[in-house]
């Protein structure tokens, strides 16, 4: 199972330079990634959003996101999410 859980109070190198190509990057890359919680990840647009969720929508238990892009056309795809 692959799982990418960057914290809060956790502040790694690389989170700072997370955005939507590299979202999309691990959703592609990790096909059996369970939960997806990404905190300040502000570069992510309806796109990226409902890239990951095609992807991974079935499968996924936990999805954190920065709305802070995101419009209604994003989270109308939350419904694609089964859990």
């Amino acid at each position: 199972m692959c799982t990418l859980l960057v914290k809060v109070k956790e502040m790694f190198s690389f989170q700072q330079n997370l955005n939507g190509k590299t979202v999309r990057f691990i959703a592609d890359s990790c096909q059996h990634l369970k939960k997806f919680i990404l905190y300040y990840v502000t570069d992510i647009f309806d796109d990226d959003v409902i890239h990951v969720i095609t992807k991974l929508g079935k499968q996924l238990t936990t999805l954190v996101l920065d709305g802070t892009n995101l419009t209604d056309v994003a989270f109308s795809f939350l419904k694609n999410c089964p859990r």
